[in-house]
């Protein structure tokens, strides 16, 4: 039975989020849609050649941030740097071979993962750093993010309302603008992740969100980047669209409707838009609003119904200002502030793929334009900062402006956090 709309709209969510999403789909179904050569263009080395365990956090081969079915990851530092100016990184270990898959797949899928990664520049990326080898696994070596996982911050109510909230809104709006920026560079140059979610959103030391987790990552227009013709780039001889394969890949409350179905060949990107708004409703009511999108969860089959009821009444699907301007899902929807933001989202969560939003068309919306990011757009963006606090109160000079949310989580006593979630 259907909760009446009058019921407590966020009460079911608890349960979507009492536990991290499964864990994606693994390295047996990371699926190449490229007919890749032999060998890619990628240069490694053994990791202790340039690496090593670091003073500020001793172990062997580092302390253990956490262990997954496909990788283990642990922080270790570059050999060249001081014990005083340790410049520290992620190394994520692969696991060994399946048994059901070749050699020269299971080479290819780390190939692949890794020089995708390598290829991306992005403020709100994770910097792949370097491919090792070590004691016969390969480790794939990256930015370290001190303050982990989206994820953990949510679950530790750092975004709930009310006297334990942490966050507000505006910091929100600012978290959900760099992951579209980042998603909106992916797409530019023909990426798709496949499997945004909490898990894989990652806090910096700056306190700036970056995407992690390339390994289901889908090359959908233009070389690989492995491919040397690409000259380890991402972008290059971008021409035709390239559908992924049926099947599912990723996490499933963060995953759209189509890609569930299993039926045909998708477009990937519709499916990136999808889960980003599925991050936003996470971080704004402290749960995933579904188990899945599926009409046999209460939830989604509520979503659905207004969908279809709308589209009845509004067969173009253009959502638009005006009470009937767009459907009625829910009270959970009714809930989303402000009144733009809520539109934007559900043009992300339009059920039929190729009228749902695209990433370009989101950031030319103006309520996206009008928040205010506290990170920079790109790398060779000046510096300038507004204390976003006070009324635009400028730090520093200069002809770009950057905005001051402090989004540095408090201590949590007496627990480590946990820094990347390895897949």
């Amino acid at each position: 039975m259907i909760p009446h709309d009058d019921e407590k709209p966020t009460a079911g969510m608890l349960n979507t989020f009492s536990k991290p999403a499964n864990e994606g789909v693994g390295m047996k179904a990371r699926r190449l849609s490229l007919n890749l050569p032999d060998e890619f263009i990628i240069d490694w080395c053994d990791l202790d050649k340039e690496f090593k365990s670091s003073s500020l956090m001793p172990g062997k081969r580092g302390k253990l941030l956490g262990k997954g079915a496909t990788s283990e990851v642990r922080i270790m530092a570059r050999k060249h740097a001081t014990a005083r100016d340790e410049e520290l990184v992620a190394v994520k270990e692969f696991r060994e071979r399946d048994q059901a898959e070749t050699e020269d797949d299971y080479i290819m899928k780390i190939k692949s993962e890794y020089s995708i990664a390598k290829s991306l520049h992005h403020p709100n990326i994770v910097e792949t750093v370097r491919l090792c080898t070590n004691r016969g696994r390969w480790d794939h070596v990256m930015e370290f993010c001190s303050y982990g996982e989206i994820y953990s911050l949510v679950e530790r109510k750092l975004f709930a309302g009310g006297v334990e909230g942490y966050y507000s809104r505006d910091d929100r709006l600012c978290f959900f603008k760099q992951l579209l920026r980042g998603v909106d560079y992916l797409h530019c140059h023909g990426i798709a992740h496949r499997d945004i979610k909490l898990e894989n959103l990652l806090l910096s030391k700056d306190g700036h969100l970056k995407i992690s987790d390339f390994g289901v990552a889908e090359v959908f227009s233009g070389e690989h980047p492995g491919l040397r013709a690409s000259g380890g780039e991402c972008g290059k001889n971008m021409g035709d669209i390239r559908l992924s394969a049926p099947g599912i890949c990723g996490s499933l409350p963060y995953i759209a409707p189509e890609v569930l179905e299993k039926s045909d060949a998708y477009d990937p990107r519709p499916l990136d838009i999808w889960s980003c708004a599925i991050v936003y409703l996470t971080i704004t009511f402290g749960g995933c609003p579904w188990q899945a999108a599926k009409t046999e969860f209460e939830y989604y089959a509520r979503f659905k119904r207004g969908w279809t009821e709308w589209l009845a009444e509004h067969p173009d699907g253009q959502i638009s200002d005006g009470p009937d301007g767009h459907p009625k899902c829910g009270k959970l929807f009714s809930l989303i502030e402000p009144p733009s933001i809520k539109r934007l989202i559900l043009k992300m969560l339009h059920p039929i793929p190729n009228k749902r939003i695209t990433i370009r068309e989101v950031m030319r919306t103006a309520c996206i334009r009008n928040i205010n990011c506290c990170c920079p757009e790109t790398y060779d963006e000046p510096k300038v900062v507004f204390d976003a606090a006070k009324s635009g109160q400028s730090v520093k000079f200069g002809p770009s402006k950057k905005f001051l949310h402090h989004h540095i989580p408090p201590k949590q006593e007496n627990k480590v956090g946990k820094a990347i979630k390895p897949f």
